[in-house]
């Protein structure tokens, strides 16, 4: 296939780190808004926590799977096109969900899930064409820091919308925003860098990318943090918003702590001043261990809502903390030339952190009830942070 001939994104200026955190935070505002209204709905369709878990396994199968599909579409039809398919299959998600029925609430999941992949894969793809290497500990703060706005914020008012004026409200401005993302892509016209475009020359087989990725201890490591602490937001957007309803508590309250583990995102950039004078080896091995330790505490006031409420906050902060520094460990290690492809491997994270904790909070929820999952999660966490010790000192 022919290399584009390039054209001059925003009249001529190369995007910086801020409109690449911008074009995240559109991005994420479709798939923040039905963030818990999706648990609950679930709820309401599937009636007990198994069979939501199970529906949650069966979705992220299916995603896995499709994941490495990305880097042979990005190489068939180019990334511009792949990213703006995502971003209006992530509208048509929200659509789906509307419908309020088992067939609408499975297949709302796996849509937004092939949105989040293609989108995610995509992006990271142009941030390393576009952000010098030593700017991406800077880049990463400041996408979390405009994306609390979506994921701090879109939890809680996807609820109000779906309490107030069901799930067709939450659907309407779903893909309004997602419809706003697409035209903002468009016109930034970024283009592919002809030195490790994708297109040069057909992927690799998935199962040959495997074997080159977890070949390498640092790749291999990073994927290791970063499974880590995307298993724990699988866990954390899903059982508690269980866990009030099961109490008796107002579905507004899943919302609102839902939305405030996120707006805890703003603390981003002061991570990241951390991460540039100490490195980034020493913040993750404290993160890891404070989310663990706090996890592991919440089955003991599991009596209390509100306690339950404050040590999910304080288990998020350090979870945040991950989010900020988590990926950088990725973002310096892989080579160039093998971007995409790595690229398709590592946020298998994604899939793999949702499949392997519902497999297990699946079993686990046969025998014993939501307290099970704290704790295995809280022991994990834990594990973690000690594989992470064997970053480099100052990465």
């Amino acid at each position: 296939m022919a290399i584009e001939t390039p054209s001059l994104p925003l009249s001529g200026r190369k995007p910086g780190a801020m409109v690449f955190a911008f074009l995240y935070m559109l991005e994420s505002t479709t798939r923040a808004l039905v963030l818990t209204v999706m648990p609950l709905q679930a709820k309401e369709i599937f009636g007990s926590d198994a069979k939501v878990t199970a529906v949650y396994l069966g979705v992220t199968i299916f995603g896995l799977f499709a994941g490495f599909a990305v880097p042979r579409l990005i190489h068939r039809y180019r990334r511009r096109w792949v990213y703006s398919m995502g971003l209006i299959i992530g509208g048509l998600a929200v659509v789906a969900l509307a419908f309020d029925d088992p067939l609408g609430q499975f297949t709302g999941q796996v849509l937004r899930t092939l949105s989040g992949t293609a989108c995610i894969v995509a992006l990271t793809l142009y941030v390393l064409d576009f952000i010098p290497r030593e700017d991406l500990v800077r880049y990463e703060p400041l996408k979390l820091l405009l994306g609390c706005l979506p994921w701090g914020f879109g939890p809680m008012l996807g609820v109000v919308l779906y309490k107030s004026y069901g799930t067709w409200a939450v659907a309407a401005v779903g893909m309004g925003v997602a419809l706003v993302a697409v035209a903002f892509f468009a016109y930034l016209r970024l283009t592919e860098n002809p030195a490790v475009a994708a297109a040069t020359k057909p992927p690799p087989n998935p199962l040959h990318s495997i074997g080159r990725f977890f070949g390498q201890p640092r790749l291999r490591l990073a994927w290791t943090i970063a499974f880590g602490r995307s298993g724990w937001w699988s866990l954390f957007f899903v059982y508690p918003a269980l866990y009030f309803r099961d109490h008796g508590v107002d579905d507004t309250w899943s919302g609102f702590v839902t939305g405030a583990a996120n707006v805890l995102l703003f603390l981003a950039p002061f991570f990241g001043w951390i991460a540039r004078r100490i490195g980034v080896r020493l913040p993750i091995m404290v993160a890891f261990f404070g989310a663990g330790l706090t996890t592991l505490a919440i089955p003991f006031a599991f009596a209390s809502p509100l306690a339950v409420g404050t040590l999910l906050l304080i288990a998020a902060f350090f979870v945040v903390m991950l989010d900020s520094l988590g990926n950088i460990p990725f973002l310096r290690a892989v080579r160039p030339l093998e971007r995409p492809q790595m690229m398709s491997v590592f946020r298998t994270y994604i899939d793999i952190g949702n499949l392997l904790p519902f497999a297990v909070f699946s079993a686990l929820l046969q025998f014993f009830d939501q307290r099970a999952v704290y704790i295995a999660y809280g022991l994990l966490m834990l594990v973690v942070g000690v594989f992470a010790k064997y970053l480099p000192r100052r990465l």
